[in-house]
């Protein structure tokens, strides 16, 4: 997978605020009253809904299809009369540009808020050094996975992971060199689950995958994860390759939780079972009170 967010739809795209909504105003103002005093008051208020609808929807090739749509009528409306004067043709010129750079404006502005929304949309939702979604996105996105099984079955598995030794790590080789292992390891868990799977930094050292499957596929990913990880090496302090590991629990819905804190707990513990039984390894919790080592039939 490319990337392992997927980003709601984003709010408010549509609207003009404060500065921008002046400033397009003046602009669709000062145009309407050139025309007018061009002489063409009948026409040009006809379209000024259109090309502002168009712009907000298509931004700059809204203005464009709303222009040549002008431009159409009034070749249109003088093949229906007498010959315009070359007074009334420049009067058209003069008002379908004014028209189509008003146009442009606003779609320039539109796509320039558009953009604004969507980037504090997206940093909103997602963990700025690593790139994953944040502790409050994920929880939602649990809270709807789950109810989409109770509602329409299936199954879900859950990987908790934690860095080895993070906090030593980061008294050898630096906090930034930490902050570096952190992106690194946020850059491997996009690179590894699918656009249908989301991954999020759950808190410090700690990340955290949901998948549709069973509790094979989430073993599975979990140790694809734990090797990727472990066969990339990460800059040290003084430039120095450092190896590095993580351990992994992993737990599903419903067949091992009754609800979905069940589900991050169970998760947890067999991610700390991991830890107590040497680290760099993964542990699965079959649904009883204790986390147990991988059965034969799932081991790597």
């Amino acid at each position: 997978m490319g990337d392992s967010r997927r980003v709601p739809d984003r709010p408010g795209g549509g609207r003009l605020t404060g500065r921008r909504a002046a400033a397009v105003g003046a602009v669709l103002g000062g145009a309407s009253a050139l025309v007018l005093a061009l002489g063409t008051a009948y026409l040009w208020p006809l379209f000024l809904f259109p090309l502002i609808l168009a712009t907000m929807l298509f931004f700059e090739i809204g203005s464009v299809a709303v222009t040549v749509w002008l431009v159409n009528f009034l070749v249109l409306y003088h093949g229906f009369r007498a010959p315009a004067s070359a007074a009334a043709a420049r009067q058209a010129v003069l008002g379908t540009a004014l028209f189509f750079a008003a146009g442009l404006f606003l779609g320039r502005v539109q796509r320039h808020h558009r953009r604004k929304q969507a980037s504090l949309a997206a940093s909103s939702l997602s963990d700025r050094l690593t790139g994953l979604y944040n502790y409050g996105t994920f929880v939602d996105y649990l809270h709807n996975e789950v109810t989409k099984v109770d509602r329409y079955g299936g199954e879900l598995s859950l990987i908790m992971l934690d860095l080895d030794h993070f906090k030593l790590f980061n008294d050898r080789h630096g906090h930034e060199a930490g902050n570096a292992l952190l992106r690194r390891l946020g850059a491997t868990l996009r690179e590894t689950v699918r656009g249908a799977d989301v991954a999020a930094r759950y808190g410090g050292e700690e990340f955290a995958v949901l998948i549709r499957g069973d509790e094979q596929r989430g073993y599975e990913l979990a140790e694809r994860l734990r090797r990727a990880v472990a066969a990339t090496p990460v800059d040290g302090r003084s430039g120095a390759e450092v190896s590095v590991t993580v351990s992994a629990g992993v737990a599903t819905y419903p067949a091992g939780a009754a609800d979905e804190a069940q589900l991050v707990r169970r998760a947890d513990d067999a991610l700390y079972e991991s830890k107590r039984r040497g680290r760099d390894r993964v542990t699965i919790h079959t649904g009883a009170e204790a986390a147990v080592p991988v059965p034969e039939s799932l081991s790597a």
